[in-house]
């Protein structure tokens, strides 16, 4: 397996951030980045196929902490890309997507907030290739309630490490503030 690097995000335009939540947040993210080329090195031994059992084995967990760190390192990198605090009305495909299938922007905020509120870790907006259809879900984890062919339009970090330096508790407000950042040109992109 291929080693990642991280990649590189320019946070001089977000707003209501300060440099020490995002610089931890980034540190996470590299960690991810860490484990996965770990994980991704020790795969290439074949001794670790030497055992396989479902209850322990070296190759499950292998296996599940690849997974978890690849989808992090995947979900963290959308979420950075589109927190740039640039371009933060929205306009074009999206927000005739998102008035057509929610009736409103404003019913649109309230019903992802409201998941964002009551998700562990991601509230993902998507295009689901599979049934062609638009829609919010949210996962408890890296790789607990990925939706398969769903391709991520607007991604949103809930978990605690996202915002507490600088909301402690204050959810509702880091996600607020996350919408106050979202760069709908980004999202745009992604569309096409």
């Amino acid at each position: 397996m291929k080693q990642m690097e991280p990649k590189n995000y320019d946070f001089s335009n977000v707003k209501f951030f300060t440099p020490a939540q995002l610089s931890q947040h980034y540190g996470l993210y590299t960690n991810y980045i860490d484990c996965y080329n770990n994980v991704s090195t020790n795969l290439q031994s074949s001794t670790i196929y030497n055992y396989c059992n479902s209850n322990y084995s070296e190759i499950r967990s292998a296996e599940k902490s690849k997974t978890f760190c690849l989808d992090s390192i995947k979900l963290h990198e959308l979420y950075f890309e589109n927190l740039t605090g640039n371009n933060t009305r929205i306009y074009g495909k999206i927000e005739n997507i998102i008035t057509n299938k929610f009736g409103t922007y404003s019913s649109f905020l309230d019903k992802f907030k409201c998941i964002a509120r009551s998700m562990r870790g991601w509230v993902i907006f998507c295009h689901d290739k599979y049934s062609d259809d638009y829609y919010i879900y949210g996962q408890d984890s890296h790789d607990d309630g990925v939706m398969l062919c769903a391709e991520p339009l607007i991604v949103l970090d809930v978990y605690e490490h996202a915002y507490m330096i600088d909301y402690g508790t204050n959810r509702s407000l880091y996600i607020n503030v996350f919408f106050e950042n979202l760069d709908y040109s980004i999202v745009n992109q992604r569309l096409e």
